[in-house]
């Protein structure tokens, strides 16, 4: 019986010890490093620039291929 209740403590010992490491590398290195990244990308975030950012530019991008192709289309002179 003394080495079940030996083995439990060790294991709520383990259990312990595993789960101050885990809150310590969340709180210690992964919070940090998702700051220092939601940081550096905050230019390309929708919200940035108040809403024009990158995915906008793409379809800005792609509104300006759209009327230079009808342009082309509707403007184009023939070959001779």
């Amino acid at each position: 019986m003394s080495l079940l209740i030996d083995l439990g403590a060790a294991a709520g010992a383990l259990i312990a010890i595993l789960t101050l490491g885990g809150i310590l590398v969340k709180y210690g290195i992964v919070k940090p490093i998702k700051g220092y990244i939601d940081k550096m990308t905050y230019p390309i975030q929708p919200h940035a620039n108040g809403g024009r950012s990158l995915p906008d530019l793409v379809n800005s991008v792609d509104d300006l291929k759209y009327l230079l192709m009808a342009h082309i289309k509707d403007h184009d002179t023939p070959a001779k």
